[in-house]
């Protein structure tokens, strides 16, 4: 149990310490091109949103507390729902956006 809860731990410390040390980066002067920096950004921020979340996923079935399953299926479930309609918001705005372009990669 208390493997567990420390491998759960573990993987909830990697996803914060992994968004904190994102390097900030400088907004060029152009807002179309702001605006096109944003999104890909964007879209590779829910990529690695994804693919931490399909890892916890992954990890649930070895835990032996069933509550805590319960528990992390929840969680698993409202990330996807998440991650979800950001990319379809993402997807609309630059649908809406003549300036930007479709960036592949893009999830549907």
């Amino acid at each position: 149990m208390l493997r567990d809860v420390v491998r759960i731990a573990f993987a909830l410390l990697l996803t914060q310490t992994v968004f904190a040390q994102q390097p900030s980066q400088t907004q060029p002067s152009d807002p179309a091109v702001q605006a096109s920096d944003r999104a890909e950004q964007m879209r590779a921020d829910l990529n690695q949103m994804e693919s931490l979340m399909n890892n916890m996923q992954s990890e649930i079935n070895f835990l032996r507390d069933q509550n805590l399953q319960i528990l992390l299926n929840t969680n698993v479930r409202m990330w996807t729902i998440l991650i979800r309609d950001l990319r379809r918001q993402l997807d609309e705005e630059q649908r809406r956006s003549p300036a930007s372009t479709n960036t592949p990669g893009s999830h549907q």
